[in-house]
């Protein structure tokens, strides 16, 4: 197993979730491209500008902390279609498959 990977935790357990949906594992249309790649650029910024690099402690720190949020806001996956919540985790799901932390 290459070094870095983990197969268990809540990166991976949310990316087989979320991956459910489509874009993760198949060619989004652009619009939802274009989305995704913003939301992902926001969440690399936050990260750096907490004086950290993208690795696999600083997303899932960042997974916590945005599900925290929304979870105080009411917010329900549930919901039909790509809410903004939906988009964001999508996007903390593509860089933690990009940056090689989950399959």
């Amino acid at each position: 197993m290459r070094r870095g990977f983990f197969t268990e935790g809540p990166l991976a357990r949310l990316s087989r979730e979320f991956g459910l949906l489509g874009p993760l594992s198949a060619a989004p249309e652009p619009w939802l491209t274009a989305e995704l790649d913003q939301h992902a650029a926001a969440v690399r910024d936050s990260i750096a500008a907490g004086g950290a690099r993208v690795s696999h402690r600083s997303l899932t720190r960042y997974l916590h902390g945005f599900m925290d949020g929304c979870r105080e806001r009411g917010w329900d996956s549930g919901s039909d279609g790509y809410d903004w919540e939906t988009l964001r985790v999508l996007a903390v799901c593509r860089l933690a498959k990009e940056y090689g932390f989950v399959r």
